[in-house]
C-alpha cells in the first residue's frame, strides 16, 4: 500500500504549541496537514512517496540528499530514527520514496511526533511534519516496542570492519569503534532533544558484544577467512538468484496478488513466448479508480489485471500502458492524483522492470468527465468548478523527464516518443493522441477544449513525428506505432469541437497521410486551418525511402477490429477493464501480446483474457 505526500517549503508550518511538555501533533493548527496510516505489524509495503516543493511551487532538488524517519511512538516512550530506508525517485523534481520499517508500527495509536529530515553533506536541510496512526492489530501484536536507531545499527554491525582494517588489533578496532559510537550519540542527541542514548545503555551493549566476539574467536585468522568465505558465498548466491526471473508477486506495490487460477493461466502463456523476437504488451484501458463507486464494471481492479501483464515483465522486450490508464471519474481531484500515481507507481517499479514501461495517455486520463458535467449542469457535477490533471501532472507522474528506458522524447519529457530495438530492427514509437491545447481558455478560466471528447494533434508533435520520429530509419527496420485513439477519422474531426457531445479526432486524417508517406518514401505538404488545432507539416521521405509499418496499435474502442483502409494495419484491441463489478481475473478484460515475425512479416498476437490470437500481414 502506497501513500503520497507533498510538502511546501515556507509555506507550509503549524503554530507553536503552549507547552512542550505535553506535545502533540495536532493538524488543526497546521496549513498543510499531512497524515499517514498503517497497521501494527506492517513490514515493507507501507511505502511513503513524498514530493517537496519551494515557496513558489517549483521543485526542491534532492540531489545529494539523504532521507531520515524520526519520530516519537504513541506509547510516548520509544523513538525511530531510520536513515536507511529513503530513497531518492527523481532529484530535480522533490521526490523520494520511504519505505516504512515495521518498528515504526510496533504501537497503536497515534505518534506523538513524526516527520522526515532531508540531509545534505550532514547538514539538515528541512523537516517535513505529518501525522502518523496505526491502527491496532487484535490478532497479532506481539512485536514488542523498542528504539530504533538506524545510524546506531549500522554502526553496531561495522564493528568486524573495524577489527579488519585494524589488522587483527581487537583494542584498537575498539577504541576507534567506541569514539564513533560517541561522535554518533553527541550528534543525535543534538539534533532530536527526544532521543535519549545515554552512554550507560551504550557501555552495556559494548560489553556484551565485547564478550560474544571474544567468545566467538573472531580474532584468529583461520575463523576470520571463514567467515568471510561465508559471506562471499551469501553474496554469490544472491547475485545468481537476481539473474532468474522474479514472479511479479514478490515485487508487487500495489493491487493484488495473482491468483492461482491466473497463475495457471499465464504460465501457459508464457511458455508459449518466443523469446527470440520482438515482444510488446499492449495494456489499453484499464480505466483505474480505486474508489470508483461505478457498478457495473471493475475500475478497482484495473492494476490486479496490470500485474498479470507485469508477470511477464522478464520475457517481453516493452510493456505499453495505452491510455485511460484511470477511469478518470471521480469528483476528488486528490483522489484523481492518487489514482494516477498508483497506477503510475506499479506500472514503473511493480516489476523487476527486465521490459520497458511506457504510458500513454488517453481521453479519461485528464480527468475532464467532471469538467463537461460542470458545463452541462448534470446532476453528477461536482459542486465548484473541477480541475484537469494537465500535461505536466502527467509527465511528472509517470516520470517522463527520467527517461527510465532509455527513450527518446521532444524537449525531454514530452508525452510522446520512439525508441529503437537494434536486436530486433524495431523502431517503437508512442504518441499522444489528446494532444488539447492547454493554453486556450474558455471564459470559466478551463480548458477551452473538454479532453474526454477532443482527441487530435497538435503541430508541435506531427512536426516532431514526422521530421524526428520517422527520420533515420534504418532500411532493415520494422516500425511499430503505438496510441491510444485509432486511426479512422471521422467526419466530426474538424466541426463544431466545442459540442462536447461528439467526438472529434482533429487532425488525424493529417497524421494518417504522414505515415503514408513515410511507408510510400515520398514527400508532400500536410495543412489544416482549424481554430486552436492549425497546423503545417512538411514531410520528406524520399532520400529514405520506403520503409515498413508493421501495425498502428490502439486502444478506446474497448474491441477488437482491424481496419486497412488507411493503408496501414490499424489494429484496435480489448480493453483491460473487468466488465462487471467483480474480479473475475481471467474471465473479464484483456490485453495483447504482439510478436514480431519479421521473416515471413507478419504482426501475431497472442491474446490474454477476452483477447483473441490474430495475424497481421504488412
Amino acid at each position: 500500500m502506497s501513500m503520497y505526500l507533498t510538502f511546501t517549503i515556507g509555506k507550509d508550518k503549524r503554530n507553536l504549541v503552549d507547552d512542550i511538555t505535553d506535545f502533540h501533533i495536532d493538524n488543526s493548527t497546521s496549513t498543510n496537514p499531512q497524515w499517514l496510516q498503517a497497521r501494527q505489524n506492517e513490514d515493507g509495503m507501507r511505502q511513503v512517496f513524498v514530493t517537496v516543493k519551494n515557496e513558489d511551487g517549483s521543485p526542491l532538488n534532492l540531489t545529494g540528499c539523504n532521507y531520515w524517519f524520526q519520530g516519537k511512538l504513541p506509547d510516548g516512550i520509544h523513538k525511530i530514527i531510520d536513515a536507511r530506508h529513503g530513497v531518492t525517485l527523481d532529484a530535480q523534481n522533490g521526490k523520494f520514496r520511504f519505505d516504512m520499517p515495521k518498528q515504526a508500527f510496533a504501537v497503536a495509536g497515534s505518534y506523538v511526533q513524526a516527520f522526515f529530515r532531508i540531509v545534505r553533506d550532514g547538514e539538515s536541510l528541512t523537516t517535513l511534519e505529518f501525522d502518523l496512526t496505526v491502527l491496532a492489530d487484535l490478532v497479532y501484536n506481539d512485536l514488542v516496542p523498542s528504539d530504533y536507531i538506524t545510524p546506531f545499527e549500522d554502526l553496531y554491525g561495522k564493528l568486524q570492519d573495524y577489527i579488519t582494517k585494524a589488522n587483527g588489533d581487537f583494542d584498537a578496532a575498539m577504541a576507534q569503534w567506541k569514539k564513533d559510537v560517541a561522535d554518533l550519540i553527541t550528534e543525535l542527541n543534538a539534533d532530536i532533544g527526544g532521543i535519549n542514548l545515554t552512554i550507560t545503555e551504550i557501555k552495556a551493549q559494548l560489553a556484551s558484544l565485547e564478550e560474544k566476539i571474544k567468545g566467538d574467536g573472531l580474532l584468529t585468522q583461520a575463523d576470520f577467512d571463514a567467515k568471510i568465505k561465508t559471506v562471499n558465498e551469501t553474496i554469490k548466491n544472491a547475485l545468481d538468484q537476481l539473474k532468474k526471473p522474479i514472479p511479479v508477486g514478490n515485487s508487487i506495490i500495489i493491487g493484488g496478488p495473482i491468483s492461482s487460477d491466473e497463475k495457471n493461466l499465464l504460465d501457459k502463456f508464457r511458455s508459449t513466448v518466443d523469446t527470440s523476437k520482438f515482444n510488446l504488451i499492449f495494456f489499453n484501458d484499464s480505466h483505474y479508480g480505486m474508489q470508483s463507486d461505478i457498478k457495473n464494471y471493475g475500475p478497482r481492479y484495473a492494476i490486479n489485471h496490470l500485474n498479470t501483464a507485469l508477470y511477464l515483465d522478464d520475457l517481453v522486450n516493452v510493456i505499453v500502458a495505452g491510455g485511460d490508464n484511470i477511469d478518470g471519474h471521480l469528483l476528488s481531484y486528490d483522489g484523481l492524483i492518487n489514482d494516477e500515481q498508483n497506477f503510475a507507481t506499479e506500472l514503473l517499479f511493480g516489476s523487476p522492470n527486465h521490459a520497458d514501461k511506457f504510458a500513454l495517455k488517453g481521453n479519461h486520463d485528464d480527468g475532464s468527465l467532471r469538467l463537461r458535467w460542470y458545463r452541462e449542469g448534470s446532476k453528477y457535477a461536482p459542486d465548484s468548478f473541477p480541475d484537469t490533471i494537465s500535461n505536466a501532472q502527467f509527465k511528472s507522474d509517470y516520470m517522463n523527464g527520467q527517461l527510465l528506458f532509455g527513450e527518446h522524447r521532444n524537449d525531454g519529457d514530452s508525452n510522446y516518443f520512439y525508441k529503437d530495438y537494434p536486436d530486433f530492427k524495431v523502431r517503437l514509437i508512442g504518441l499522444d493522441s489528446n494532444d488539447i491545447p492547454e493554453d486556450v481558455k474558455a471564459a470559466d478560466g478551463g480548458n477551452k477544449y473538454v479532453g474526454l471528447n477532443n482527441m487530435g494533434y497538435r503541430q508541435e508533435q506531427l512536426d516532431w513525428f514526422a521530421n524526428v520520429a520517422l527520420q533515420n530509419v534504418p532500411e532493415d527496420y520494422v516500425t511499430i506505432i503505438c496510441v491510444h485513439s485509432p486511426a479512422t477519422p471521422t467526419a466530426n474531426d474538424n466541426t463544431n469541437l466545442t459540442d462536447y457531445t461528439i467526438t472529434h479526432y482533429t487532425n488525424q486524417a493529417q497524421l494518417n497521410q504522414i505515415i503514408k508517406d513515410f511507408i510510400n518514401g515520398q514527400s508532400s505538404v500536410i495543412t489544416n486551418n482549424v481554430e486552436d488545432w492549425e497546423i503545417k507539416v512538411q514531410t520528406n521521405f524520399v532520400v529514405q525511402g520506403k520503409r515498413d509499418v508493421a501495425g498502428y496499435i490502439h486502444g478506446h474502442y474497448h474491441y477488437e477490429e482491424l481496419t486497412t483502409n488507411q493503408g496501414f494495419n490499424n489494429i484496435s484491441c480489448v480493453s483491460a477493464i473487468p466488465y462487471t463489478g467483480f474480479n473475475n481475473g481471467a474471465q473479464n478484460g484483456g490485453w495483447t501480446l504482439f510478436t514480431l515475425d519479421r521473416d515471413n512479416r507478419k504482426l501475431k498476437s497472442t491474446g490474454y483474457g477476452l483477447s483473441t490470437n490474430r495475424t497481421f500481414d504488412y
